[in-house]
């Protein structure tokens, strides 16, 4: 009884030391996603990547191609050529969750390039159709500001987040088209690995 006793705890001691093992091999410390909600609103085409630390916490750089000055013209683009980097500092506040749960960051971002807009439509009788005109500006700046939001993790492997940003431009616009406050808004997919 006493041989199948100290068996049976050498194969516990030994299946929880494998399975601790195991957790900590397959931890994983990178995501890389991107915001599909830009993408469908203003047919912008991010990719972050974020760094997982201990405590919670991660680094979170992310680039935008074709991006836009918050939404303003999403149904009226044209062409972007607008190009940002947005480096973030997120904080998790799950106690139970791995780099999932509510969240907070603040951030800071460049932007530079340049947008184009139909402004609006007239109608030519000499030619008889419709003419757009055209309307463009500079993204042109830095901005600073934070957000909050929520993700949940899906076997470990998969995230979905969700979260919405406020910043402040700190630059000069050449224009008073835009406000200096730019208000964004994610629904972000992502793989951990």
């Amino acid at each position: 009884m006493k041989k199948t006793l100290v068996l049976f705890a050498l194969l516990l001691t030994s299946f929880y030391g494998l399975s601790q093992e195991d957790v900590e091999s397959t931890s994983k410390k990178n995501e890389i996603s991107s915001n599909l909600f830009d993408l469908v609103i203003a047919g912008s085409f991010n990719i972050n990547y974020e760094r997982y630390f201990e405590k919670n916490q991660s680094l979170f750089i992310g680039t935008t191609f074709f991006d836009t000055y918050a939404y303003y013209d999403s149904g009226y683009l044209k062409d972007s050529n607008a190009f940002s980097l947005k480096v973030a500092y997120i904080i998790y506040f799950s106690k139970k969750k791995d780099h999932a749960g509510f969240f907070f960051y603040p951030q800071a971002k460049i932007r530079t390039g340049t947008v184009t807009v139909d402004d609006y439509y007239y109608y030519d009788y000499v030619i008889d159709t419709n003419v757009a005109q055209e309307f463009s500006y500079d993204v042109d700046g830095f901005s600073l500001g934070f957000g909050i939001g929520h993700k949940w993790v899906f076997n470990d492997t998969f995230t979905l987040g969700i979260n919405g940003e406020i910043a402040r431009n700190l630059g000069s616009f050449d224009d008073d088209y835009l406000d200096n406050v730019e208000p964004r808004f994610g629904i972000n997919f992502g793989i951990r690995f």
